[in-house]
């Protein structure tokens, strides 16, 4: 049995600043790279990762209500993502837990959502995990694999 190695498969996910009012605070999210490594293409294997996305929101002079939501993608987020190394691509999915059950995406589960109360001229600082997971197929060929996601903060 010959294998097939696909070679650092990798998930940049960029991040998106959308805010939908002025408010008495405001918040920025970065993230950190998502790599699924080394893989081998053999049939049914499941490779999984992790990414951070880091939230750090300000008060101004007087306290806040903080409330926002973190969605990734667009519509097609329900739909298995892909990564592509030219003409060939694999497919993965980007999950809210480690149970990798409720897609990451922009709607009803999918989405998180998290509230805070801010005390004037403060900063907090939260962070979420992004769970992925991938099952390679033997026809993919080696080479390095490379998507985007965009994550958007609205608050």
């Amino acid at each position: 049995m010959s294998l097939n190695p696909i070679a650092y498969l990798s998930c940049a996910l960029l991040w998106g600043l959308f805010p939908t009012q002025a408010s008495a605070y405001d918040c920025s999210i970065s993230a950190t790279p998502l790599n699924f490594g080394a893989i081998e293409g053999i049939a049914g294997m499941v490779q999984r990762s992790t990414a951070t996305l880091t939230v750090v929101c300000n008060s101004g002079a007087s306290a806040a209500n903080v409330s926002y939501r973190i969605l990734i993608d667009g519509p097609a987020a329900q739909a298995a993502r892909q990564i592509s190394n030219g003409s060939h691509s694999a497919s993965y999915q980007l999950y809210t837990s480690g149970d990798y059950q409720q897609v990451w995406g922009n709607s009803g589960g999918g989405v998180i959502i998290d509230s805070y109360s801010l005390e004037a001229n403060a900063a907090i600082t939260r962070t979420y995990t992004v769970y992925a997971k991938m099952t390679p197929s033997r026809n993919d060929p080696p080479g390095s694999y490379i998507a985007n996601a965009m994550v958007q903060l609205i608050y």
